[in-house]
């Protein structure tokens, strides 16, 4: 099962512009794989550029899916249970 979150992250620690860490609900969460990446086209006819999407897995097993998006920076758009 999905949560649909779509939260900012205004804490992602990075690494060659993959992320490696983030903060949320007053944890260090630390991204040990990289399971899937890549790239989504924005609403364009609205001036919104292109998104990064990252399918991540944490240390312990969890599961979350990271959105970057300049400017306005990442989102932690969903969590896998």
């Amino acid at each position: 099962m999905t949560k649909r979150l779509d939260l900012p992250l205004p804490m992602v620690e990075e690494s060659e512009g993959r992320p490696r860490a983030f903060h949320w609900r007053g944890r260090r969460i630390v991204v040990s794989e990289i399971l899937d990446h890549w790239e989504e086209a924005g609403c364009w006819w609205q001036g919104e550029q292109a998104r990064r999407v990252y399918r991540v897995q944490a240390v312990g097993g969890a599961i979350y899916e990271l959105h970057h998006q300049p400017p306005a920076g990442w989102r932690l758009y969903r969590s896998y249970d």
